[in-house]
């Protein structure tokens, strides 16, 4: 998996930014509808248990090799973000509670300090075409945010669950890289990010073979401002989709022309 960070900006007209956004939302709703399909399809997948063993609470038992070594990998990571964070108690135990290979599609946010004539504006950002993956909960991610900065009333157990359904992904990506060139294969990109309003919690995160882009500071501020709030969303790289190109047809391609077949 690859660790990233938040997009530059890029130069956009607001009558190109206006056109750019209805282009975005279809091609939104068309990548999450389909990579909906490919979640739900694959869940058997996603059975925790698959790498935890009798380390989590399930019917029957499941006597896997590195199954120690996983747990404690797990306790770390959750005690490394859960108490300076979450303010949550760092300890880990096992079992852990059963939990559904079911998965969440979260839409990414991040929130960008944007530079304006009357100074600097917080601007929550959210890129469409990224989607945070992780094991269902009570908490959703944007709750969580919510809780976090005293927006929402909070509750620990859910705020613990959440945060304990993050690290089991992160971990299920780690042991199982196939699933990363699984998902590559449909032409998503798995990628680690983390959020620093949420601390060092790693979030697994999926996005469309296509990027999207924050234009500039003032074109952000202007938009942010006409939709009566502080929210933003980015749009779609268009030279860059226009671009796109097909992995599978530049592999035949080489191989023709490795062979002489190439026209």
């Amino acid at each position: 998996m690859t660790k990233v960070t938040t997009p530059g900006t890029t130069t956009l007209s607001i009558d190109q930014l206006v056109r750019l956004h209805a282009l975005t939302k279809d091609l939104a709703s068309f990548s999450q509808k389909q990579l909906r399909g490919y979640v739900d399809t694959l869940s058997p997948l996603f059975r925790p248990r698959r790498f935890l063993g009798d380390f989590m609470e399930g019917p029957g038992s499941e006597p896997l090799a590195g199954v120690d070594r996983h747990f404690a990998e797990l306790q770390q990571l959750y005690k490394s973000v859960a108490q300076k964070t979450f303010d949550l108690r760092p300890e880990l135990n096992a079992p852990v509670e059963s939990v559904a290979p079911q998965m969440q599609l979260y839409e990414w946010e991040y929130t960008h300090d944007t530079q304006t004539e009357r100074g600097w504006r917080p601007i929550r950002v959210s890129a469409p075409l990224t989607w945070v993956i992780t094991y269902s909960s009570n908490y959703s991610l944007s709750m969580v945010r919510q809780v976090l900065a005293g927006k929402e009333l909070r509750n620990d157990e859910s705020v613990r669950a959440f945060v304990l359904r993050a690290c089991l992904t992160h971990q299920l990506f780690q042991r199982f890289p196939g699933l990363t060139d699984l998902f590559a294969g449909l032409r998503y990109r798995v990628e680690v990010r983390r959020n620093p309003q949420l601390g060092d919690l790693p979030f697994v995160t999926i996005s469309a073979p296509f990027a999207t882009i924050r234009p500039a500071d003032n074109l952000v501020d202007l938009a942010s401002g006409i939709a009566g709030g502080t929210n933003f969303t980015e749009v779609i790289d268009l030279p860059k989709l226009q671009a796109l190109d097909d992995p599978i047809r530049s592999g035949i391609a080489s191989i023709l022309r490795k062979h002489g077949e190439a026209e």
